[in-house]
């Protein structure tokens, strides 16, 4: 029960409701229904706990109720955080860089927006000021960095690359259609896409569903403290290392290695000779690399 301290000054002008210095919310509530004339109320015969009846009284207590009613709004609303939502149209041609602290939630553009917008949508702290420069433009990319928001919200236009980074924060992507580079310092991090994506982590582990068959170079997966999985398009040919340090590594790709001691080593090709590879390193925790087949 919530107990608001009424001061002598204060006291003076409340009616008589309790013995001691506190106003209880259920008084407060009782109050209500004396105002609403569900109660009726009670003459005062000089106990303490006893409604007064009277014009001055009523005005009285209505005013003590819209006054602890601002106070409870007041501090409520003190602790919701504060959004704002910027918007901006890119071209394919570009990339969206993003730095925060928090939790991050990446997706395509909504339902009826335009397919060239970008959105961004954090949350923080009440107070938190709107920053005047939204996004910073080094060349082809464009840098977004929040370091107060306890989560964010990106739409990535299509075809815009990505690359997002939570200091202590889960990360994920889904359906975005440019390349990814995700990272968590402090968390996990999901990525399902289309096309293709790098992701590692420091403390947490790391999930990525690919639909590409091909990608320049190799790509990267890793975690210092987590497993990694890894799902790549079934009909997709590649070179592919494994390594971790403490832990298991286990594929459904035909594929075979050595371990000595805590640590499994897995080097090879699927489906013939390839350019592309797959790069997957962990210190401590497992690997699993399994192929994504289309759902029958």
């Amino acid at each position: 029960m919530s107990v608001v301290p009424v001061t002598p000054a204060l006291r003076n002008e409340m009616p008589t409701v309790l013995g001691d210095d506190s106003f209880r919310l259920d008084d407060f509530v009782i109050h209500l229904d004396v105002l609403r004339g569900t109660i009726p109320p009670r003459r005062a015969a000089g106990k303490p706990g006893e409604l007064r009846e009277g014009p001055s009284h009523y005005r009285r207590v209505k005013a003590m109720t819209l006054l602890l009613l601002a106070a409870l709004l007041a501090g409520c609303s003190s602790q919701q955080p504060a959004y704002y939502t910027f918007t901006q149209n890119l071209s394919p041609k570009v990339s969206v860089k993003i730095r925060t602290t928090g939790t991050i939630e990446a997706y395509k553009p909504a339902i009826g927006q335009a397919s060239t917008l970008l959105t961004l949508q954090p949350s923080g702290p009440a107070g938190v000021a709107v920053p005047g420069a939204i996004l910073k433009r080094s060349g082809s990319t464009f840098v977004y960095d929040v370091d107060y928001a306890r989560s964010l919200l990106a739409r990535i236009p299509d075809g815009v690359a990505l690359d997002v980074a939570s200091t202590n924060g889960d990360v994920n992507v889904t359906d975005i259609t440019g390349p990814t580079v995700a990272y968590g310092g402090n968390g996990t991090v999901k990525v399902m896409v289309p096309g293709y994506a790098q992701a590692s982590s420091a403390n947490g582990n790391v999930t990525v569903y690919m639909g590409a068959t091909s990608w320049p170079g190799t790509l990267k997966f890793g975690a210092r403290n987590g497993d990694v999985e890894v799902w790549i398009n079934a009909t997709a040919q590649f070179n592919v290392r494994m390594h971790t340090d403490r832990g298991t590594i286990f594929t459904d790709f035909g594929l075979t290695g050595t371990s000595s001691g805590l640590s499994e080593t897995i080097v090879g090709t699927v489906g013939g000779k390839a350019t592309q590879g797959i790069d997957i390193e962990v210190a401590n925790g497992s690997i699993r690399l399994l192929q994504l087949k289309p759902q029958v």
